[in-house]
């Protein structure tokens, strides 16, 4: 089905629902005033009914016909003049089951009478204006809201397609760590979790199929992979002391990276996977048969600055 084809249903469903509950609460009301009208024009016959004419066939009484419709004339122009739907057709004083509208029955104490009224319960097309115009003013403001949230969702696709590929950016000469994507979020790390973790990066992309158990020997390689980045902080100027054994502590030095990490990317946390050296999972011995390897980044996920 097609927007527009959808927008028509809705359309039409919102004009259906207004106008069918306009029109029952509308013959709701007209029959509550139709009742207490009725009512009304029982109570001032029943008043009247005394100084009254009516025929009454079985008592071969003719009444007065000129008198009774002088009366009924009457009080209908009363009932019009109150804006009632109710029209007042005869009174008698015998039940015609064939004659035209509701008859209401006068219980006396030596006979009943009957009047005849007719009522008027169609709407006229003019209070159908209102809730169609309210129907229209809704829909309006719905496709408003619509169009808004289309606009809306059309401008963040775009923005998502044109929004440069994350990645992770290394500052040497400052040395924080933070990411192309919230460049506000920045962490300082020490020079010895930094230049592990860019040497790791690099090692891990040209060595994939090494795996880095901590209860076996760090490659050569990899240790001078670190060294090589701890020479650019030196010559960058940020230390003069002796390079460290990145041999040692290890963990620690894993810890500090993951710590820098998990502020770094905490709005991204799809991102953690790529970035995040595993964890180590189980007890004692167990814990040291993982691989810290970085299988899923490479060195052109991550920008560093001044290298």
């Amino acid at each position: 089905m097609s927007y527009k084809v959808q927008q028509g249903v809705f359309f039409t469903l919102l004009v259906t629902c207004f106008l069918s509950v306009f029109y029952l609460a509308q013959s709701s009301n007209i029959d509550k005033a139709i009742a207490k009208t009725e009512q009304s024009i029982s109570l001032r016959v029943a008043i009247d009914l005394r100084r009254l004419a009516i025929a009454d066939p079985l008592l071969n009484y003719a009444g007065n016909e000129a008198q009774l419709n002088t009366y009924i004339t009457a009080l209908n122009n009363e009932l019009t003049k109150q804006g009632s739907r109710l029209t007042v057709n005869n009174i008698s004083a015998t039940k015609n089951t064939s004659s035209e509208g509701k008859q209401l029955r006068l219980s006396g104490p030596y006979k009943d009478y009957y009047i005849t009224v007719s009522a008027d319960r169609q709407l006229a097309f003019s209070t159908f204006i209102f809730p169609l115009v309210l129907a229209l003013l809704l829909f309006f403001a719905y496709r408003w809201f619509d169009r808004k949230s289309y606009v809306a969702a059309k401008r963040a696709q775009k923005s998502a397609a044109t929004a440069p590929e994350f990645q992770l950016v290394v500052d040497l000469f400052n040395k924080v760590v933070t990411s192309n994507h919230d460049k506000s979020r920045q962490v300082q790390l020490a020079n010895k979790p930094l230049c592990f973790y860019l040497a790791l990066v690099e090692f891990c992309e040209h060595h994939p199929e090494v795996v880095l158990n901590q209860n076996k020997d760090m490659p050569e390689e990899l240790i001078e992979l670190a060294n090589k980045y701890f020479y650019r902080l030196i010559e960058l100027g940020h230390t003069i002391r002796k390079r460290p054994n990145f041999t040692n502590s290890l963990e620690k030095t894993l810890s500090e990276i993951r710590a820098a990490l998990d502020e770094v990317l905490a709005p991204f946390p799809e991102q953690k996977v790529r970035y995040y050296p595993p964890k180590a999972h189980g007890e004692g011995s167990r814990s040291k048969l993982h691989s810290y390897g970085l299988n899923n980044v490479k060195k052109s996920d991550i920008e560093i600055i001044g290298k």
